[in-house]
């Protein structure tokens, strides 16, 4: 298989639309876990999800830059929307201070 760069960037776009998937199933776990409007008593959650964020997938994406699978802007609109899941678990917890 001749790993063009087209090759290259749709496996990339094809692998961001798997770590979506996979972050919202990550967020579902973390939801299961307090009832809404639980509170500050749970922000360690928050904390929790964003450090999994920040310690699986940054590297992997920074990664993905490094082999051309990424733009840097595809990259940080990913990364962004991992930490909108942030808030959506934060919200739901009733929680208003930025976990991250």
């Amino acid at each position: 298989m001749n790993l063009t760069p087209e090759v290259i960037r749709q496996h990339g776009a094809e692998e961001v639309e798997d770590l979506r998937t996979r972050i919202v199933l990550w967020k579902e776990d973390f939801l299961t876990q307090a009832p809404a409007g639980g509170g500050p008593e749970y922000f360690f959650l928050c904390k929790d999800f964003t450090a999994e964020i920040d310690e699986y997938l940054y590297p992997y994406v920074r990664r993905m830059i490094e082999t051309d699978h990424l733009t840097k802007e595809e990259a940080s609109e990913f990364m962004d929307f991992c930490y909108r899941q942030v808030l959506e678990l934060a919200e739901h917890l009733g929680i208003e201070e930025t976990p991250y």
